[in-house]
Parts: structure tokens; sequence; C-alpha cells
């Protein structure tokens, strides 16, 4: 089985157009980019997420119907006054080299994340944490501080880590080489072998505690271009990949795919930067930015633009759904549809603008206010296509309203480290996938996109959005007593209602998305609450048919 494998990836390496997907104990998925962890407490990125969620897992699993937990490597219990949750580890739960998986492997990841040593993407999940007891080897608890309605949301981003591999001190758990090149897995997947931009190797884990894996070796391919894996999936060199819909219409012959569509668990935006890109904000809100931080500038470019040609290159009508705040439409109870999305409008654009005192008084086209000109830069990356289509149009016809707007591509491989984390950019259009992978809450987004605890660091807060009235609500609608959902909805509506007034993001659509596989794959049911990166779901079931 091993020479198989060295072989595949042998082949991978030295020609993109060999077909390796046609090997019958092979699949191989469109892997989204580069990775920069293993270590799931320490990344966020989609490529990483995809790359470690087949080696450690989740307490629970997600229903990909109904996003509801449901048990996999644990059971649990909750205590009636909502403060203590019970797991128990099935008994039969090793790691690959024979080490059970233990309590003491969840205790040990959650008391890094919340050391002050350890800068951790988890540091929000592990917030209400009080204390994790061990009971045995088997079962442990987790003491909330406080009732939280995002708990299993919470928790179930926190995946196991093999705390055998890792100083007690948590003194190397950033530097170890065990976070790049992890030897043992807990998942249905063990790593072979991983190149920078090009792939990583998979061997089944035939000792996982979920049962025996339906297709021996799994390799992602990194395909940065949403074109090349087009023509990848057509060609049959790759399995698996998903796509918009103006994509997938641009296959002439789907004869060997099988699709599902479902609306994308994200959300999708223009992020306009409240503060200077030069001097990113700090957690009291310091320097604003020279022209998004007046509201009237704001809202010109959410009314300047129109989403609809956006969504028009997506398929159109079937390309999308207009987004009106930091809550994805699928989590219909607490979405605030009775919010209008802006609507574009250049003359009341322009009219705003007029209002708020930015005018063209030298006529060459850019308006200014007090000496400031109303320019910006849209920084953006194309791993997926529609960010660069949203940059063109928004840079298009935001001109014709008095903006000079440059364009700046960057590459994905950079991005995070130079745009996302670092904030250095006026504005991006980009897209958020939710909390820490656990069961989908209208929280996951709240918290990560308008929390003012996330606007230094992890840089989720990508606006750098400030405003202690959110803060409060965001606190509220996690901790009101009882979990009531009517009241919990209450709250969000609320959130989204000042946040579109703000307009704390420039907030987009959610895209459609074709989840598509070759027909040789067996098993292939995705669902609605899947994760954005697909496949994760359930690779480990699938099958392949000849």
């Amino acid at each position: 089985m091993k020479a198989i494998k060295l072989l595949v990836v042998l082949l991978l390496v030295m020609s993109t157009s060999a077909i390796m997907a046609q090997d019958s104990e092979t699949i191989v998925v469109r892997g989204f980019g580069n990775i920069t962890s293993f270590n799931p407490a320490l990344t966020g990125d989609g490529a990483s997420f995809q790359a470690y969620s087949v080696l450690f897992p989740t307490p629970y699993e997600i229903d990909k119907f109904t996003g509801e937990p449901v048990p996999g490597l644990t059971s649990w219990e909750v205590s009636e006054d909502g403060l203590t949750y019970t797991f128990t580890i099935l008994e039969n739960a090793n790691w690959s080299d024979g080490t059970p998986i233990t309590s003491a492997d969840m205790k040990f990841v959650i008391d890094a994340v919340k050391s002050e040593e350890i800068a951790s993407t988890l540091e929000p999940a592990v917030a209400d944490i009080a204390e994790v007891n061990i009971i045995d080897d088997k079962t442990y608890e987790i003491v909330l501080s406080n009732v939280s309605c995002t708990a299993f949301s919470d928790m179930g981003g926190i995946r196991f880590l093999p705390s055998h591999k890792f100083a007690a001190d948590f003194s190397d758990f950033e530097t170890t080489d065990f976070n790049m090149n992890p030897d043992i897995s807990g998942g249905p997947y063990i790593l072979e072998e991983w190149q920078p931009d090009a792939f990583q190797s998979y061997v089944a884990n035939e000792d996982w505690w979920g049962g025996e894996v339906g297709i021996p070796f799994l390799i992602n391919r990194v395909i940065g271009e949403q074109a090349v894996a087009l023509q990848s999936i057509q060609a049959g060199e790759i399995d698996y990949t998903y796509f918009q819909g103006d994509l997938f219409a641009q296959i002439p012959d789907t004869s060997n795919l099988q699709w599902e569509i479902f609306p994308q668990m994200s959300v999708n935006f223009l992020a306009l930067n409240w503060a200077d890109p030069n001097a990113p904000a700090d957690a009291d809100g310091n320097t604003p930015h020279p022209i998004f931080s007046d509201v009237a500038v704001r809202k010109a470019v959410a009314m300047g633009y129109n989403k609809g040609d956006i969504l028009a290159t997506l398929g159109g009508e079937d390309g999308g759904t207009p987004l009106v705040g930091a809550v994805n439409p699928g989590v219909a109870w607490a979405y605030a549809d009775e919010i209008t999305p802006y609507s574009y409008d250049p003359e009341g654009a322009m009219q705003i603008l007029e209002d708020a005192g930015w005018v063209d008084e030298d006529g060459d086209g850019v308006r200014e206010k007090d000496g400031i000109p109303l320019s910006f830069t849209i920084t953006y990356s194309d791993i997926l296509l529609f960010f660069e289509t949203t940059a063109l149009i928004a840079q298009d016809q935001l001109s014709d309203i008095g903006f000079e707007v440059e364009l700046n591509k960057v590459e994905w491989a950079n991005y995070l480290s130079d745009v996302y984390f670092g904030q250095t950019f006026d504005a991006t259009p980009m897209s958020n996938s939710g909390g820490t992978g656990g069961a989908p809450d209208p929280n996951d987004f709240m918290s990560l996109m308008l929390g003012s605890e996330d606007v230094v660091g992890s840089g989720n807060n990508l606006a750098s959005y400030i405003n202690p009235e959110i803060d409060a609500l965001i606190e509220q609608a996690r901790t009101i007593e009882g979990c009531d959902i009517e009241a919990r909805a209450e709250i969000y509506r609320q959130i989204q209602q000042i946040a579109h007034d703000d307009v704390a993001y420039d907030w987009t659509f959610v895209p459609n998305i074709w989840q598509t596989a070759n027909t040789r794959i067996t098993d292939f049911v995705p669902g609605s609450s899947w994760v954005f990166y697909g496949y994760t779901a359930d690779i480990q079931n699938w099958g392949i048919d000849g």
C-alpha cells in the first residue's frame, strides 16, 4: 500500500495532468491553499482547517442536515443549571500510535489556549470555561463560569490534540515541529507527506475509533485558481471540489459528475477599514481611517456599486442571496429579514456625499473634504473569483460617483499574513465562514466580526469595528437565562439593525455553492450544514465505484 501511495504522490508532484484520481484506492480533492499550521489552536484559515480536520477530532459531530450536535468521539450530559458539561470518550478511541485518547488531551488543549503564553484563535471558545476536571481517563467535566447559549458551538470547535506530543508546560506549543509535521492522528486519516503550495497526502487510519475508512488514500491537491479546479474536475484529475453557479455552468458535459446545491454557510462583505491601515486600531478604537471613519462615506460605498452585477456573474437569482448583516440566512431564526439591504442608488450616494461635504472642487473627478481626497485601495485575493469580481465592479462604479479606487491583488499565500491578520488595507472583499467549527450559531459571526475583543490579533473583525453597545448585546444574547430562542433572536435582530445603520461592513451576499464530485465516488451525500470547505464533514464515509 505504501509503495502505491508514494507513486501517487510522485506523479502528482511531477505533473498536474497525471490522472491519479482514477486510482481505485485513492481520492484526490481540491486543496484550497497553503496551510499555516496543522495545530487547530493556532490557525483559523480554511486551507489549514481542511488539512487538520481529518487528523484531530472534535468532541462531537454535526448533523449535516440540521446543524445539531450528535455523539461522535464523545457523548455528554448537561447539569440542570447549565454550567457543567460531562463528556465521555469512547473506550476504543486511540491515537494512531496506540496511545489512548484521554480526558487529559482535551484538558491540555483548553489549558493551553487559556494560558497567557499562547496566542490562539480559539480564545473566544474558551472564554466561559472556568475549569476542566478529569474524572477518569475517558470522562471529563467542563465547568462554565456562567451559562452560555453558545457552549456547544464553542466546545465543538476545540479539537483533541495528543498531549504526549507536547511539553506539559506548553513551552513548545507554538514551536514544536509537530505543528507542521504531525506524525500521528486521531482522525480517519494519517498525514504521510506534504509540500507547501502543492499537496497534502494521507493514508487511512486503520485503527480509527470511528470504524473502517472507505477510501485508503487521500490527497489534497492545492489548486488556488478556480479555473484550474474547473478544468481538473472535468478531466478527472480531482474527485471533489465546489463551485459557484457561474463556474459550474461552464462545464459542457456533466455526465461524469454528481452535485448538490446549498447556500454557503458564510457571510460575505466588502470590509471598509474603520482604522487607519498605517496604524491599526487597538482595543480603544484609536487611529480612525481618513475616509471610512465617516459613516456617510461608508454608506455611499454600500449604495454606489451594484451587488446584483456580482450575483449575475454567479448565475443570477440562483447565484446567491443578498445579505443584511452578520447572520447567515440559513440560521433563519436569528436572521433579520425585515432589514432592507442598501440598494444600488448612485444618485442617492452622491447626494449623501455632497451633504457630508465631500465635493469635487477642482473638477478632477475625485471628491475631497478638508484636503483629503476620496481615495482608497481595494486589496484582494482571487482565491475565490467573486472576490476579484467585487473589486472590479466596485472600482468601476464607485469611480463614477467621485471615488478614486485603486486595486491591489495579493496572492493568497501572502493575503492572510499581510492583509487579513495585519489589517493593512483600506478595503477588502472577503468571506467569513463562522466560528470554531461547532454547531452553527449566530454568535459565530457576531462575536468574530462585530465584537471588539477580536479587533486586535486574530483579525476576524476585519473592519476594526468597535461599538460598546454591540458588545453588550452580543454578551446578553449569549448568556440570556434559559437560552430562549425567541429572546435571543430579538437581540440578534437588534444587533443587525445597529450594524446596518453604522455600515459596520458593506454586506454583499451569501453565494450558493455546487458541491461537486466525480460519479465514481459513492455515498456522496452533502448537506446544508456542511462546513464551508465541504468534504471534511464525512469523507471517511465515501467509497469508490470500480
